[in-house]
């Protein structure tokens, strides 16, 4: 356990600093959404355009592990879907937040860092993946959702639409297709041109954490008592369920390797995506999905710790 705690420990801690930062005053908010603006930009999109670019297609995205990460959120959304709505009789944008919750990692500014770690050779895969099917399929569908029924002018159709739309505008999205077409073409760039994208890479992790930290400390437990049934939904939900759903997926897909069935498996145990408050404002959820993203990122510490010492276990 000591050995896990080496591993989890300092990528939480880069995590508390950021929140210390923000909470004493050190750091402002505005200057924690310029750190996160920089790494998501420029920084990231420089580390997975090395990454991706100079390996082939096949040995990026992992088409096994995509199949069972996507089956396993499907079945978990399709049942909050379902038990919120025959049970709680609870309204489509609700759903859609906390469907959200549930299914979208942190994999850019946590799983990333975490797996760099612990799978250095799997990390760029997990990530590349992972990340095309929450914005190519699952953001989308959260907005499809949640608008279902809360606009008039809105549909279903129409709110998968406009999540297809932000591809186009998320910077991470776009740099793996970039990477992935530079590594057909064949090229090689110049040093010149390289060697500043070499500098930017080793700053990507330390940097997304400290931004994660800054993030949830704009979150408040002012409102927490009121909220605490669907935070605690989604807090289950995501370190939880999801994980376990992704679990049973590989028990049904045997095919895949031990080490990507781990990587994946601790990548859907990360807490929600950081901009998971922003897609919540838009339906006017942002209080309860700030609030679940800073109880769900400090409680992920106890979680992932411990699933980390389960893995370890089983391989031992």
């Amino acid at each position: 356990m000591a050995t896990i705690l080496t591993i989890t420990l300092p990528i939480y801690l880069l995590i508390g600093l950021g929140f210390l930062s923000v909470r004493t005053g050190y750091f402002a908010g505005s200057d924690i959404k310029a750190i996160g603006t920089f790494v998501v930009r420029f920084a990231l999109p420089a580390l997975i355009f090395l990454a991706v670019g100079t390996a082939t297609p096949s040995e990026t995205l992992h088409w096994g592990l995509f199949a069972a990460y996507l089956s396993a959120s499907l079945a978990l959304f399709a049942v909050c879907i379902l038990v919120g709505r025959l049970v709680f009789r609870a309204r489509w944008s609700m759903l859609g937040v906390v469907g959200l919750g549930m299914v979208g990692s942190n994999s850019a500014f946590v799983g990333f860092p975490l797996l760099s770690i612990l799978y250095p050779d799997l990390a760029v895969t997990i990530f590349a993946t992972v990340m095309l099917l929450e914005n190519v399929i699952l953001i989308p569908l959260a907005l499809a959702v949640a608008d279902a029924g809360e606009r008039s002018a809105s549909t279903p159709l129409q709110g998968f639409l406009k999540g297809l739309k932000g591809l186009i505008k998320n910077p991470l999205v776009l740099s793996i297709i970039v990477a992935l077409a530079y590594s057909l073409s064949g090229l090689t760039l110049p040093e010149p041109i390289l060697r500043p994208i070499e500098m930017l890479r080793p700053i990507a992790s330390p940097i997304a954490l400290f931004a994660v930290g800054g993030t949830v400390a704009a979150a408040t437990l002012a409102s927490a008592r009121d909220m605490a049934a669907p935070m605690g939904v989604i807090l289950v939900g995501k370190l939880v369920l999801h994980p376990l759903f992704f679990l049973i997926a590989t028990m049904l897909l045997p095919a895949l390797p031990p080490d990507i069935r781990h990587a994946g498996l601790i990548n859907a145990a990360c807490p929600m995506l950081s901009i998971f408050p922003l897609i919540a404002m838009a339906y006017g959820r942002e209080l309860l999905a700030s609030t679940a993203l800073m109880v769900t990122t400090a409680a992920s510490f106890v979680t992932i710790s411990g699933l980390l010492w389960i893995i370890s276990l089983a391989a031992s």
